[in-house]
């Protein structure tokens, strides 16, 4: 089972908020190309693993099929300038299995330049 990062109320808010400015500020985004159909699921405050953001677009998007590898690569692809957002990365130490699980999420930037 993964352990997932937590996120405090006040942190949810602030991303949530950011957001919704982003949404305001540059318009909604479709689920047309692979990049928006990423953002769509990974943007907020909640914590993903590859996994869990493929079975999320599987959900909302079940004529798409994208791969564990596409996300990531479309991960990578976000950028401050274009999207507006920020990736960031979470290792957690399972206890169960002893591995290590990496959590992704996309987060506005912040609004003086810095993230």
């Amino acid at each position: 089972m993964d352990v997932k990062p937590d996120v405090s109320f006040q942190e949810r808010a602030s991303i949530n908020n950011g957001l919704r400015a982003l949404s305001r500020e540059r318009g909604c985004v479709g689920g047309s190309t692979q990049m928006s159909r990423v953002i769509i699921v990974a943007a907020g405050a909640d914590w993903h693993t590859l996994r869990g953001l493929e079975r999320r677009l599987l959900q909302l998007f079940p004529r798409e099929g994208d791969t564990q590898a596409a996300i990531s690569a479309r991960l990578r692809q976000v950028s401050v300038l274009r999207h507006g957002l920020v990736k960031q990365v979470c290792k957690v130490r399972n206890p169960d299995s002893g591995k290590t699980v990496w959590f992704y999420r996309l987060v506005p930037a912040r609004r003086d330049g810095g993230v």
